[in-house]
C-alpha cells in the first residue's frame, strides 16, 4: 500500500496513528526473566511518543506504507516489549484492555529468538523497532525498505539487524567438546577446556546427569569429578535457562494479534561420561620347560565375599584376563584343567586387585611324549605281492608338525614287512600333539596313493611316560593296460579290397617264457577292448574299431602277437612289445598305457593274358596290340590300391605273340575285366568276374583255404578256379597267381531302341494337372552286358521345336527337362523304364515327344562320343503325348466402407473398399493381373466410370488370391443425392487377354455402396448476429487482501467515517 506525502508531518503522524489504532493488534509480554511465563489476560499499550514511518513489500508483491509505534503488554504494573505480526490490522485505542492469551501460530524458530534477544544488540527504541521489522519479515514475508523518525531521519536497518544476528548466533554457539566423551577415574578430577571460548556460566541448568557425577565451571573450562554413587557411564546436559519459556500470541476479536516473545527451544551442549570404578586380573600360563605359551588352561577364581567363584580359560596366547573387579579384592587362583600334553599344577595362586590396573600372574606346567608305529600293505595284494617287481620295502614316511604341509621333525622307512616306527627313548620321542604322517617315497611296483592321516599324541595321564598311536596305510598297485590297433600296412585304417579286420585274434604273452597269459593270473586280467575269443588265455577279437585292449596287468614284459588272421590278409607272426613297469611314484601312473599298432599285409593275387580276334568265317585269328583292358572293382569291394587298374596288350618278346597283358599286386576281392575298346569291327569281350572267396575249416582253421574263380559276365559256371591253402600266405608270401587267360573278339552286331510314352495314368492325353509325370518304357538290342549303359532321356516341346526349326533346319529341340540314368542290362535284349517328373507350367497346353539315347558309360556322354543306340524323332506317334487342361478363373468381392459398413451419408467423402478373391482351376505360377473400376449409379439411371484402380499384377500359385482395393476421399457431394456407387472387377491373362469379369452388368448388391436416408426436421429461425464489439467482456482484475484484510463493508464504512470526521475536525479548527 502506497501512502501519499503530507506537507505537514505532525498531520500524517495523526493520520498514521489513527489508522494504526484501527489496524493494529497488540499482546502482552512480561519483562524478560529466567524463564518467561504470560498472563492469561493483558492491557496492550501502544506508544505514540515513537513514531516511525515505514515502507515495504510483500513477499507477494503488495507494498504496505505506514506509521507504526512500539507496542508493550502491561500487567500488574509490569511492562513487557510485545510485537505485531499483522501488519496493516488496526489497533483502536492507545490502551486497550482485555487482550487474550492464545496459542502462537506456526513460525520460524528465528522470530521466536529476535522476539527476546534483540536486546542483547541495544535496548534502544531503534533497536527495538528493527526487531519488530525482522519478526515481519520472518512471520508476514513483510520486507521493509526504510524507517524513518518524525523528524524525517532514516533509521540504520542494515547495521542494527546485523547486531541482532549476531546476537542470535552468539546464543546458539555451543562449546567445542559438545557430544564427545570424557573418561574419568573414581576420586579424579577430569577436566575438558571449550576452544570456542564460550561464557559456560550461561548454561546454567541441569537437563539430565545420567552419570551422577559433580562438576563446576570455570570460565570457559568444565571440571568433572565422579564420587562414590556415580555411574560407570551416562551424560551430563546443560542448557540457556533465560529467556526460555513459550511464547504466545494475544487476541482480540477485530484488533490486531501480537506476539508476546519467549525461546522454546533453548541452546543447550552434551558431554558423555565414562567413569573407572574396577580393576582388572591377568592370568599367563607357559611351558614349564620351554617358556611357550599354553592356550585353553582353566583356572578357578575365589573372590571371597566380594563376588561370585568363577572360571576362566585361557586365550590362543596362554592368557586369561578377567574386567570389573572392585578395588580391593583378594583372589584366589587354582588351576582347574589342562590342556595335553601338561599335568596340572596343584600350587594355588593369590592377587589383590587395585582399581584401574592390571593384576598379573604365572603358572608353569610340563609335557608327555609320544611314538607312531606304521604298518604299510598294497590295496590289492595286501603282503602277499604278484611277482618280484612289487616290495614292501623302502617305502619312505615324513612326520610333520601339526598339517600335512608343517615341519617334518621325524622321517621312517618301511621294512620288507612294511613296518616302521618313531624312536621311543624319551630324548628321541616325539612331543604330545597333532602329527601328519606323509609319505614322501613309494616302494618298487607302487605309486604312492597312502593318503595324509592325522595323529593326534593325546595326554592319557600324569604317570605315563609315552603315548603310542598305530597307523595303517596302502599304496596302489602299478598295473598297465595295453591296447593294440590293426591297420593295413599300405592303407592304414581301411582295408583293401574285400579284405577285412573282422575276425581277427590276437594273443598277449609274457615275454620271459613265452606263455601266453591266463584270465585266471593273480592279478586277474581285465577285459577292455574286443572280445574275449579263450576263456582261458587273453586271446582277443578286434572290435568295430579294429581294436583290443586288456587292463590290469602286473608289471612285467609282454608282446601281442596274431592268433588268427581275418579274411582277406595274412598270418601276421611279428611280435609286437609291450612293457609295463614303473614311471614314478605319481598317482596318476598308477596305470602305465602302452599302444601298439599292428600293421598287417593284404594278400594279392595276378594274371596275365593274351588277346586274339577271330575271323568272320571262324578260320584265322591273330594277338592284337595296343588294347586296353581295365579291372573295375565290384559291389562290397574298395577302390583298387597298390595296382594298376588297366593294361595294354603288347608284343611278348620271351614268348613271341602279339596280343600280351598282365595285371599283378590286385588286392584280395572281387573285380570285374573288361576291354574298354575293341578293334573295329569287332565287338569286345564279354566281362570277367573275378571272384575271391575264404572257405574257413570250423574244425581246424589252420585247413581253412582262399578260392579264386574267373566267370563270364551272366553265366553261373566258372571258367578259371584256383585254390590256395590258408596256412601258406605269410607276411612275406602274400601273392597268389591266377595264371594266364585267352581273350577272344567276336564280330561286331548292330544296337537299336524302341520306346512308348504314356502319362503315368496310361494316356496319352492329360486333362487334370494331379499327376503330371511321364512314363517312358524303352526296348533295347545291344550288343553287351554291362551295368553301366548311360541313358539320356529328354521330353521336347514339339510345337516350339518346330517353331524354331522352320526358321533354322539346323536348330536343336526346345527340351523342356531331361533326365539321365545308369542302367544295367542282365541280357542283350530287355525294357528299362524311364520316369520323368515334369512340373505343371513344363506340361500346361504343350505337345510333348521323348527322346532317348543309350551311351556306353557316363565318360562316353560327357566326352561327345556318339550314342549305341538312339529313338529321336519329332514325328514319333509312340513318343508323343498332349496336355490340354482346361482353366477356370472365377472372381468374389465385397464392397464396403473403412467401417465395414455400405451405407454413407450424401456430402461425406469417404474411402471405398473392394475386397477380391480371385480363385484358379490351374496353378502354374503365371503372372496375372486384375483391374478394378468404380462407377457412380446415378439417380436417373444411368451409370458413370470415376475411377480405376490400374492392373495390379500377382502371380497364380495359390488356389485362391486374395487383396483390398482402395479407392480414397470419395467426395460424395458431387453427385446428385440418391446416388449409389458399385465396383466392376476385370482378371487378364499372363498375355493380357480378358480371362474373367465380375459385376459386369453393375447390379450386385454385395458390391454397391448407398447412402443413408435423412429424415427431415423442421428449419431453426437464425440467431441474430452479435456485434462482435459487444462479445469482448471486460478483463477481470482480481485484487488481493492485505494481511488482516475483513469482507464486512460495515467496518470498511465506519473506518473511512472516522478518519474524514477527524480531518474535518482538524482543518475546521485550524480555520478557526
Amino acid at each position: 500500500m502506497k501512502t501519499s506525502k503530507f506537507k505537514n508531518w505532525r498531520l500524517f503522524a495523526t493520520l498514521a496513528l489513527l489508522g494504526q489504532t484501527i489496524g493494529g493488534a497488540i499482546g502482552p509480554t512480561i519483562a524478560l526473566a529466567d524463564e518467561i511465563t504470560h498472563p492469561q489476560t493483558v492491557t496492550v499499550h501502544c506508544d505514540l511518543s515513537h513514531l516511525y514511518a515505514v515502507e515495504g513489500t510483500f513477499s507477494d508483491g503488495r507494498t504496505l506504507s505506514e506509521v507504526t509505534v512500539p507496542h508493550y503488554a502491561i500487567y500488574n504494573g509490569e511492562k513487557q516489549d510485545i510485537f505485531c505480526i499483522e501488519p496493516g490490522v488496526p489497533i483502536y485505542n492507545e490502551f486497550t484492555p482485555g487482550y487474550e492469551k492464545n496459542p502462537l501460530p506456526d513460525m520460524s524458530e528465528k522470530a521466536k529468538l529476535v522476539s527476546v534477544l534483540w536486546k542483547n544488540a541495544g535496548t534502544d527504541i531503534d533497536t527495538q523497532m528493527v526487531a519488530q521489522k525482522m519478526i515481519w519479515q520472518e512471520v508476514n514475508g513483510y520486507t521493509l525498505h526504510s524507517m524513518k523518525h518524525p523528524d524525517g531521519s532514516s533509521v540504520n536497518i542494515a547495521v542494527i539487524e546485523a547486531k541482532i544476528n549476531q546476537a542470535i548466533a552468539n546464543y546458539q554457539k555451543k562449546p567445542s567438546f559438545h557430544n564427545s566423551t570424557v573418561k574419568t577415574v573414581l576420586g579424579q578430577s577430569t577436566t575438558v577446556t571449550d576452544t570456542n571460548n564460550l561464557n559456560l556460566s550461561e548454561f546454567d541448568e541441569v537437563v539430565e546427569n545420567t552419570a551422577n557425577i559433580d562438576y563446576r565451571v570455570n570460565g570457559n573450562q568444565l571440571v568433572i569429578t565422579p564420587n562414590a554413587n556415580s555411574k560407570e557411564s551416562g551424560v551430563l546436559t546443560l542448557k540457556k535457562s533465560a529467556g526460555t519459556g513459550t511464547p504466545v500470541a494475544y487476541k482480540m476479536a477485530g484488533q490486531q494479534t501480537l506476539m508476546a516473545g519467549a525461546i522454546d527451544k533453548p541452546n543447550t551442549y552434551t558431554i558423555k561420561i565414562d567413569v573407572e570404578t574396577e580393576g582388572a586380573l591377568k592370568i599367563k600360563k607357559v611351558d614349564k620347560e620351554t617358556g611357550e605359551v599354553v592356550p585353553g588352561t582353566v583356572f578357578h577364581l575365589d573372590f571371597g565375599k566380594v563376588l561370585p567363584a568363577k572360571d576362566v580359560t585361557t586365550d590362543k596366547e596362554g592368557i586369561a584376563i578377567l574386567d570389573g573387579i572392585p578395588h580391593g579384592t583378594k583372589v584366589t587362583i587354582t588351576e582347574k584343567s589342562v590342556p595335553a600334553p601338561y599335568t596340572i599344577d596343584t600350587t594355588t595362586l593369590t592377587a589383590t586387585i587395585k582399581a584401574g590396573e592390571t593384576i598379573s600372574v604365572t603358572s608353569k606346567n610340563t609335557r608327555e611324549k609320544g611314538q607312531i608305529i606304521l604298518d604299510k600293505t598294497g590295496v590289492e595284494t595286501g603282503s602277499d605281492l604278484w611277482n618280484d617287481n612289487y616290495s614292501l620295502a623302502g617305502n619312505t614316511f615324513a612326520i610333520r608338525k601339526d598339517s600335512p604341509t608343517g615341519e617334518i621333525v621325524q622321517e621312517i622307512t618301511t621294512d620288507e614287512k612294511g613296518h616302521a616306527e618313531t624312536p621311543k627313548e624319551s630324548a628321541d620321542a616325539l612331543e604330545l600333539g597333532t602329527y601328519y604322517v606323509i609319505e614322501t617315497k613309494a616302494s618298487n611296483g607302487f605309486v604312492n596313493t597312502f593318503k595324509p592321516v592325522k595323529v593326534e599324541l593325546k595326554y592319557a595321564n600324569q604317570t605315563v611316560a609315552l603315548v603310542t598311536s598305530n597307523v595303517k596305510g596302502q599304496n596302489q598297485e602299478i598295473t598297465g593296460e595295453t591296447t593294440l590297433t590293426k591297420e593295413d600296412k599300405d592303407t592304414g585304417n581301411e582295408t583293401q579290397g574285400k579284405a577285412e579286420f573282422k575276425g581277427a585274434e590276437y594273443t598277449l604273452f609274457t615275454a620271459k617264457d613265452g606263455q601266453a597269459v591266463k584270465w585266471n593270473e593273480a592279478f586277474k586280467p581285465e577285459l577292455v577292448k574286443g572280445t574275449k575269443a579263450s576263456d582261458e588265455t587273453v586271446t582277443l577279437t578286434l572290435d568295430e574299431k579294429n581294436q583290443v585292449a586288456v587292463k590290469h596287468l602286473a608289471i612285467n614284459e609282454y608282446y601281442w602277437q596274431e592268433t588268427k588272421a581275418p579274411e582277406g590278409y595274412t598270418l601276421d607272426e611279428t611280435k609286437y612289445p609291450v612293457s609295463i613297469k614303473k614311471v614314478d611314484d605319481n598317482e596318476k601312473n598308477a596305470v602305465i598305457i602302452r599302444d601298439v599298432t599292428a600293421k598287417e599285409q593284404v594278400i594279392r593275387f595276378g594274371f596275365d593274358f593274351f588277346k586274339f580276334a577271330g575271323s568272320a568265317a571262324g578260320t584265322t585269328e591273330t594277338g592284337f596290340n595296343d588294347l586296353t583292358f581295365k579291372v573295375s572293382p565290384l559291389e562290397g569291394t574298395n577302390e583298387i590300391t597298390g595296382a594298376e587298374d588297366e593294361a595294354t596288350t603288347a608284343y611278348n618278346e620271351q614268348l613271341g605273340f602279339d596280343g600280351y597283358g598282365k595285371f599283378e599286386n590286385l588286392p584280395y576281392g572281387d573285380y570285374l575285366l573288361e576291354e574298354i575298346e575293341a578293334p573295329e569291327g569287332f565287338q569286345k569281350i564279354t566281362p570277367l568276374e573275378i571272384r575271391s572267396t575264404f572257405k574257413e575249416n570250423k574244425e581246424d582253421f589252420v585247413k581253412s583255404e582262399y578260392v579264386f574263380t574267373i566267370t563270364e559276365k551272366g553265366q553261373k559256371q566258372p571258367i578259371k578256379t584256383v585254390t590256395v591253402p590258408y596256412e601258406k600266405l605269410t607276411n612275406n608270401a602274400f601273392s597268389v597267381s591266377l595264371n594266364r587267360l585267352m581273350l577272344y573278339d567276336l564280330p561286331e552286331e548292330e544296337d537299336s531302341l524302341t520306346s512308348l510314352a504314356t502319362w503315368k495314368d496310361g494316356n496319352k492325353e492329360l486333362t487334370s494337372l494331379d499327376s503330371t509325370e511321364l512314363v517312358d518304357k524303352l526296348s533295347y538290342n545291344l550288343h553287351e552286358i554291362k551295368e553301366d549303359w548311360y541313358v539320356v532321356a529328354q521330353a521336347i516341346d514339339v510345337e516350339a521345336t518346330k517353331a524354331v526349326q522352320e526358321k533354322d533346319e539346323k536348330a536343336k529341340p526346345v527340351v523342356i527337362a531331361e533326365t539321365t540314368a545308369t542302367l544295367a542290362n542282365k541280357e542283350k535284349t530287355g525294357t528299362w523304364e524311364i520316369l520323368h517328373k515334369l512340373t505343371a507350367e513344363q506340361v500346361l497346353d504343350k505337345t510333348i515327344v521323348l527322346f532317348n539315347y543309350v551311351y556306353e558309360n557316363k565318360e562316353a556322354f560327357e566326352v561327345g562320343d556318339e550314342p549305341v543306340a538312339k529313338d529321336a524323332s519329332l514325328n514319333n506317334q509312340a513318343q508323343t503325348v498332349n496336355c490340354t487342361v482346361e482353366r477356370h478363373v472365377s472372381i468374389q468381392t465385397k464392397a464396403h466402407l473403412e467401417d465395414g459398413s455400405q451405407a454413407f451419408t450424401h456430402g461425406d467423402v469417404v474411402d471405398m473398399f473392394d475386397d477380391i478373391s480371385i480363385t484358379h482351376g490351374v496353378l502354374d505360377g503365371s503372372k496375372e493381373a486384375f483391374e478394378t473400376v468404380l462407377y457412380a449409379l446415378l439417380p436417373d439411371g444411368t451409370t458413370k466410370e470415376i475411377w480405376k484402380s490400374g492392373k495390379i499384377d500377382y502371380e497364380v500359385n495359390d488356389k485362391e488370391f486374395t487383396k483390398t482395393v482402395l479407392a480414397e476421399k470419395v467426395d460424395t457431394s458431387k453427385y446428385p443425392e440418391g446416388t449409389s456407387f458399385t465396383f466392376k472387377e476385370i482378371n487378364y491373362d499372363k498375355d493380357g487377354n480378358i480371362n474373367g469379369k465380375h459385376n459386369e452388368d453393375l447390379k450386385e448388391k454385395s458390391q454397391t455402396l448407398t447412402p443413408k436416408k435423412v429424415p427431415t426436421t423442421p428449419s431453426t429461425p437464425e440467431q441474430p448476429e452479435i456485434p462482435s464489439d459487444s462479445q469482448e467482456s471486460s478483463p477481470t482484475v482480481k485484487t488481493f487482501p492485505q494481511t488482516g484484510e475483513k469482507t464486512s463493508n460495515v467496518l470498511l464504512f465506519v473506518g473511512f467515517t472516522l478518519i474524514f470526521a477527524t480531518a474535518g475536525y482538524y482543518f475546521w479548527n485550524r480555520r478557526n
